[in-house]
């Protein structure tokens, strides 16, 4: 048997959209494409509303309020906290990630209560974290 290589631009652009679409339809079918995308604008991350972020297996969900006249003062609410603390916290840290990018074009967000407080300094009720902070950007 005798196998020929075929050495061709034709056959080159073959090979990359095959391996493009494969990785396209891997990266699909995971939660990454999902939180990706969110954090770019693409999604159903809203400003206002619940919201859901699931990591291994479990699903944060969060409420964000935007007080102040230039709307950059939030109160992030995410439970269940006691599932995953830390995970909890980094969910709150996305969602006001998300809103801080889409509103003013940068994630920095200065917390007065944030996912860097201390455990036993965190407001905890039935279950449920809250957070507050300020987007500092522009």
């Amino acid at each position: 048997m005798t196998f020929k290589t075929i050495s061709s631009p034709a056959a080159g652009r073959l090979v990359r959209g095959l391996v493009i679409g494969s990785l396209l339809v891997a990266v699909a079918g995971c939660g990454v494409a999902r939180n990706v995308g969110g954090a770019v604008g693409i999604g159903s991350a809203s400003a206002r509303g619940s919201n859901r972020l699931e990591v291994n297996g479990v699903t944060y969900r969060s409420r964000l309020d935007i007080d102040g006249e230039a709307r950059r003062d939030l109160t992030i609410t995410v439970r269940p906290f006691r599932a995953d603390p830390e995970m909890a916290l980094e969910a709150g840290r996305y969602r006001a990630t998300v809103y801080c990018l889409r509103r003013f074009g940068s994630s920095e967000t200065a917390w007065a209560i944030g996912p860097d407080t201390p455990l036993d300094q965190l407001p905890i009720t039935d279950d449920s974290v809250t957070l507050r902070g300020s987007c500092t950007a522009r």
